[in-house]
């Protein structure tokens, strides 16, 4: 057996001992609106109106995997975990199916230390989630770059290159989520190469931004065993990426959104020949049309593109079921109902009215006003005919 199938023959191992006892945890069924938290928040009502609205996966924002006294240690930007528990149980008590994950990375975060191993900090972080008034169901990856072009969290090292990938098949085996968020550059569908580096630059576009990936994200998806990550949502508002480009050079946001995904779910090779690293050589890269989300925001055009709830309706509606993404993601909760070019936005309600995860808020009270109704109706009929 090669080296690197025996580790992940033994990360499955101790995965299965730490969690025995630990339900699987599962996506909701059908189309997906995922959302993220704004950094360290936990705002109960935006919350709460957000999933009513339609959002079923909410990635709670964010963590830090970080040495600690010579110990792994969870740390970061965390939530108020009381309040996230208050929030969980009431949306457990209207009975809106919703996934919860922790984020681990974002903007200018430090990268996993990779003195430890990914089964060191699998053990980590699972120690510290069972810990929790209500642990989460998995985690999600946003590991990006850092604003000082030289830092070093503007490249994976190997060793975290490795760490995330045996951290998540590790968490996979144990029954939790693993989904991860890539920025368009680091797992495109337009470009064959790799590379570990976050401050690259593209000689055609913007070539003074030197903050590009190149397919860093796609080597987790292909170095991972089969169906470890859960989701993929691919962030399209990532600052001058190929979405800002198409829609600079005059393509209508409907056409993009359709053409992208069907390039992206139609899969692509990339070259792997990194020599520090596991994987090697020309590999197929195939993401399935049910894992994949479009990341979405409230952008900052000309720097990053925005998409209207209604484009990416209409982009869903007449693309072939085939060629369709399972949902979409956007950032964030906390900006919800903001206004945007004299007009109320949300991403939720938007993405609801043709995704249908959640009925219409005046179709479930009334139906919640039948349900009322007759159960009033229960007791009386109790009552005389005992």
């Amino acid at each position: 057996m090669a080296p690197w199938m025996l580790a992940v023959a033994n990360l499955a191992t101790m995965a299965t001992m730490a969690t025995m006892s630990m339900p699987l945890a599962t996506l909701p069924e059908g189309p997906i609106i995922a959302a993220w938290q704004n950094w360290g928040t936990c705002n109960e009502t935006q919350t709460l109106r957000a999933v009513e609205r339609g959002v079923n996966v909410v990635f709670w924002f964010s963590t830090n995997l970080v040495k600690d006294g010579g110990q792994p240690k969870v740390t970061g930007p965390i939530p108020d975990l009381n309040c996230v528990a208050r929030v969980r149980q009431q949306i457990q008590e209207k009975q809106l199916p919703t996934a919860h994950l922790i984020t681990i990375g974002g903007w200018d975060a430090p990268h996993p230390e990779d003195s430890f191993t990914g089964a060191e900090w699998f053990q980590a972080w699972h120690a510290w989630n069972q810990a929790l008034p209500m642990p989460f169901d998995g985690f999600d990856w946003d590991l990006e770059g850092n604003d000082y072009v030289k830092s070093r969290w503007n490249v994976f090292s190997s060793k975290c290159m490795e760490l995330v990938v045996d951290m998540s098949a590790a968490a996979k085996a144990a029954g939790y989520l693993v989904t991860m968020a890539p920025p368009q550059t680091y797992f495109s569908s337009t470009m064959p190469d790799f590379n570990r580096y976050l401050n690259n630059s593209d000689p055609d576009y913007h070539p003074d931004f030197h903050y590009r990936g190149r397919n860093s994200y796609a080597y987790w998806w292909a170095a991972a065993p089969p169906g470890t990550f859960d989701l993929v949502t691919v962030q399209l508002y990532e600052t001058y990426a190929p979405a800002m480009q198409a829609l600079s050079e005059g393509m209508s946001g409907v056409e993009y959104l359709r053409s992208w995904a069907a390039q992206f779910l139609g899969g692509w090779t990339i070259n792997f020949s990194d020599p520090s690293l596991r994987l090697q050589g020309h590999v197929p890269i195939v993401v399935p049309q049910s894992r994949l989300l479009i990341g979405l925001s409230s952008g900052s055009p000309p720097r990053s593109a925005f998409f209207w709830p209604e484009e990416a309706q209409e982009a869903y509606m007449t693309a072939p079921e085939h060629q369709r993404p399972r949902g979409y993601a956007f950032w964030c909760i906390a900006m919800e109902d903001t206004n945007r070019s004299h007009r109320r936005l949300s991403f939720a309600s938007g993405l609801n009215s043709f995704l249908h995860v959640r009925q219409d808020p005046l179709e479930r009270r009334r139906l919640a006003s039948q349900l009322k109704v007759r159960k009033e109706a229960a007791k009386d009929e109790n009552f005389f005919f005992p």
